[in-house]
Order: structure tokens, then sequence, then C-alpha cells
């Protein structure tokens, strides 16, 4: 079984949708001492931004704005198909990621980091449950699942 959060293509799989997440556009408060806050979208190419491949909009943020969505080419030292691996860069002070909010749940409650441009960033991912099909589930599997549905949303 796997989390995956974004669409999946998997024709040979179960998917079971439990939660929606937001995208966030992030970056920690030492980060933003160092290097300013953006204002705007197109601010954010005088940044670092933290590039994560699981995004299909990974070098080019989407947002919205008055005359409707737009996206922004954004570049940085660091690219990676990891969202922990982002998400690591992000919570020591590197730069700024576009992340799933419930990737970093816990540290926007502790306040360790800090979203930026709420306002153009309103694009949300699902979080789905994913295992392989089978004719028999094993109890297990609807155990977890079960779980994860009740416990994700609560996460985010």
């Amino acid at each position: 079984m796997a989390i995956r959060v974004g669409p999946v293509n998997e024709p040979d799989a179960v998917v079971r949708r439990v939660a929606i997440t937001p995208l966030i556009c992030v970056g920690s408060h030492r980060y933003f001492e160092r290097h300013g806050i953006p204002k705007t979208p197109a601010e954010l190419s005088e940044h670092n931004c933290l590039l994560y491949g699981g995004l299909t909009e990974a070098a080019n943020w989407p947002f919205v704005g008055r005359d409707g969505r737009f996206s922004v080419p954004v570049r940085g030292n660091l690219w990676s198909n990891s969202v922990e691996t982002i998400r690591t860069a992000v919570l020591a002070d590197v730069g700024i990621g576009l992340l799933a909010r419930v990737s970093l749940a816990d540290e926007l409650r502790q306040d360790e980091v800090m979203t930026i441009l709420d306002e153009f960033v309103t694009d949300v991912r699902d979080i789905s449950l994913v295992w392989p099909k089978r004719r028999f589930v094993p109890a297990r599997v609807r155990q977890v699942t079960n779980f994860f549905a009740e416990a994700i949303p609560r996460r985010g």
C-alpha cells in the first residue's frame, strides 16, 4: 500500500481518495529573515526555489491572479523527486518550496515555517491510498485503509 499526493495513473491498482490538501508556498523564518519575503510570484526569481519533481509544475509554479491562472518559472540549487528531501531543505533554511500542506502540517502548527503568497496559491491535490488490484483484499489492508482514511484528513 502507498499514500500518494496528486494524480494516480496506475490502471492495475485500487485507488481510494481519502482527502485533499492545498499546495502551499513555504519557507523557514530564518530563510526569510536573510533573503526577504516575496510579495508577488514574480519576485520568486530572486529566491532559491526548491524544485520538487513530483509536481507536474516542478519548474513553473502555478498561481492565480486577477486575470486568472498563470505560471512563474522558478529556479534553485536543489531539484529532487523526493518530497522528504524538499521538506528537509525548507526546514534547513535552504530555500522556498511548493509542497502539499500535509507535508509540513506539524511544522506549520508549531510556527517553524511560514506560508507566503497565499492569495496566489489555490491549487489542491488529492491524497489517495493505493494498492494492487486483487480478487481478495486481506483484512489488514482494509484495516490500514480505514485507519489512514480517518487519520489523514485530521492531520492536514
